[in-house]
């Protein structure tokens, strides 16, 4: 299935590929009032000793190929994998109607990816870039035009999936920060970041949900506005009244924010932590994962299994978490035990 436009200009840069030299990209990629914000520290991700043996593990016919690719890609932009620092996106959700018939309402949303580089470059590197990759990566028409006064990449879905057909990509002043957004009113808002300066100031939850993560490699954040815990809730009861295991979906009726982090090293390290908002909520759905987990791991393999053992699942008032530390060696016995090495390349 083809990916969206973003997701995929997301992922193809990563794929090549609150520090100091992540300034403009989280300038640049955190929006007024965000309820969704991703930050990713590619360079030390990418240099850690977890993700060089992970890359060592791969077969000789996979590196070739990702060798072949990165080859054209730096062709094509200047850039190597150590030129792609960080990446910074985030998102209002609070207007978006996620049940309309029609997705395309995405394309109004306030939402902006920005990655950062080590070097500069021009939109038509960037352009020349994704070109690179090939239709089997990005099935869309990829050109430079001025739309409302901004020069920008623009890409025009070829697919007739649900959702936004068009995205934008433009670059910063200095061109070693390139951002991408369904409209171009969030590009020039954070361009307008960057010029100045300044970051988005975050909203009360946002700004303890980000505080509590730390300074970890890669974090994600959701902070769910009313309205959607609303429809969340709603949703919830709605299938606790059918005969299933609805009912069992009850406790996360009350979610409030999901965080997710990693950090690299000679492990990775992964941590989730999910606010249900309320006490009881929280020891229910911990003791309901604590009981389902071995029998879901179990079900993928032994090599799940004997990964389930290191899950550590735990709640304090109205929050559960989940943590584990896994290997480039656990990484291999689960590709291989899936049959193949997609999960391994993902990493990449």
């Amino acid at each position: 299935m083809k990916k969206s436009l973003l997701s995929l200009f997301i992922a193809s840069f990563c794929m090549t590929a609150f520090s100091l030299h992540a300034q403009n990209s989280l300038r640049g990629g955190f929006v007024e009032n965000a309820d969704v914000f991703v930050y990713v520290d590619i360079a030390k991700m990418n240099q850690s000793p977890f993700s060089k043996a992970v890359e060592a593990q791969q077969s000789a016919e996979d590196k070739a190929l990702a060798d072949e690719k990165a080859a054209a890609f730096t062709a094509a932009t200047g850039l190597t994998e150590e030129d792609v620092l960080s990446l910074a996106f985030s998102m209002d959700i609070d207007n978006i109607d996620f049940e309309a018939a029609d997705p395309s309402v995405l394309e109004e949303a306030q939402a902006v990816v920005a990655i950062e580089l080590a070097k500069s470059i021009t939109l038509e590197q960037a352009k020349a870039g994704l070109e690179s990759m090939g239709e089997e990566d990005i099935d869309a028409e990829i050109t430079i035009t001025n739309e409302d006064g901004l020069d920008v990449i623009k890409l025009e879905s070829n697919n007739d999936e649900d959702g936004p057909d068009k995205a934008y990509g433009t670059l910063s002043q200095d061109g070693k920060t390139l951002m991408v957004a369904f409209n171009t009113l969030s590009l020039k808002d954070a361009l307008s970041r960057i010029s100045e300066g300044k970051t988005a100031a975050p909203t009360a939850d946002m700004a303890a949900a980000m505080q509590a993560m730390g300074n970890r490699q890669a974090r994600i954040v959701l902070v769910l506005p009313a309205v959607a815990r609303q429809k969340i809730q709603e949703g919830v009861q709605a299938a606790a009244a059918q005969p299933g295991m609805g009912a069992m979906m009850m406790p996360f009726a009350t979610a409030k924010s999901l965080l997710i982090s990693a950090d690299t090293a000679e492990f990775l390290d992964f941590y989730l932590s999910l606010d249900l908002g309320n006490a009881g909520n929280a020891q229910q759905a911990t003791g309901m994962v604590q009981g389902m987990l071995p029998m879901m791991m179990m079900s993928l393999g032994p090599q799940a299994a004997e990964l389930a053992q290191k899950i550590k699942i735990a709640s304090q008032d109205s929050v559960v978490t989940l943590s584990v530390q896994v290997s480039a060696d656990d990484i291999k016995k689960m590709t291989d035990a899936a049959g193949g090495d997609d999960m391994m390349m993902e990493m990449e």
